[in-house]
């Protein structure tokens, strides 16, 4: 997929405004080993219909008081102009062990045929030029610089400094395994107990989300498996299993002091390391 000129005029004034925060949503997607953000029609023409009065300078007078017609317009003059181009999914078909397609797929193939180049609620198009830098984009370059420069000091750093970031590090590392096993322990139960998980959030792991809609929702319900033989002997079997497991790490628990000694050693040979 060819790159376009640099887009110019007050045209460029409205994309940048669709490509603002609180705006059409998007989502990243790699064309033709190339990443690009792409949105969704169907996320377009509802944000026109939210806010027509963007568009109204770029609404031709022959489409009348049709939105369908004005979206059309519009999403054909973005198109004709380089704006965006209409991109499609690499996999037609969801992946081993899914039952849908993903809502945000993260490849895509372009749209060659011109006479597709056209608005439809459920194509995707990507747009063609980068978004203009945010000045939070310098702002994060300055710290991840002065970050690495912190790591490559971190040897010469006072003794009391390294025992802090090391135990900062095994914190945040313990946090999120336990998140994770709790996570899954609660969708275990849930799922041998009524034969649904409950899922705490659900999309955390998705590699087809954001970072923000990974915290989004909070719960979610599995969907209801058939209370059949089999499933119910599969359930019972697990149960059992957790169980087993569950007593076999209770006996075999090391005690406080222990643990205590384990950890201690943990901790110097992460320093002698350094």
């Amino acid at each position: 997929m060819q790159g376009v000129p640099e887009p110019e005029g007050h045209l460029r004034v409205l994309t940048d405004s669709l490509r603002a925060k609180h705006a059409v949503e998007w989502r990243d997607g790699v064309v033709e080993d190339r990443r690009y953000e792409y949105f969704r029609g169907k996320d377009f023409a509802m944000y026109f219909k939210q806010h027509p009065e963007k568009f109204s300078s770029w609404i031709p007078d022959k489409s009348g008081g049709d939105e369908d017609a004005q979206i059309k317009s519009i999403t054909e003059l973005l198109v004709r102009k380089g704006f965006i181009r209409r991109v499609d999914r690499m996999y037609k078909k969801p992946k081993p062990g899914k039952k849908r397609l993903a809502k945000w797929p993260k490849k895509l193939v372009p749209v060659r045929d011109r006479e597709l180049q056209t608005f439809a609620e459920d194509a995707f198009y990507a747009w063609m030029y980068d978004r203009p830098a945010s000045p939070y984009l310098w702002l994060w370059s300055a710290m991840i610089a002065v970050a690495v420069l912190a790591a490559c000091l971190f040897p010469l750093a006072p003794y009391k400094i390294k025992i802090m970031v090391v135990y900062l590090s095994m914190g945040l590392l313990i946090t999120l395994v336990g998140a994770i096993l709790i996570r899954g322990a609660v969708a275990g139960v849930t799922w041998m107990a009524a034969g649904r998980s409950f899922w705490l959030l659900p999309n955390v792991l998705s590699e087809e989300v954001g970072i923000k809609e990974a915290f989004w929702p909070l719960y979610a319900m599995g969907e209801a498996e058939p209370s059949t033989i089999t499933n119910i002997a599969l359930r019972v079997g697990f149960a059992l299993l957790a169980a087993g497991v569950s007593w076999l790490l209770y006996a075999n628990a090391p005690d406080k002091g222990e643990f205590e000694d384990v950890m201690l050693c943990i901790v110097l040979a992460a320093l002698d390391a350094n």
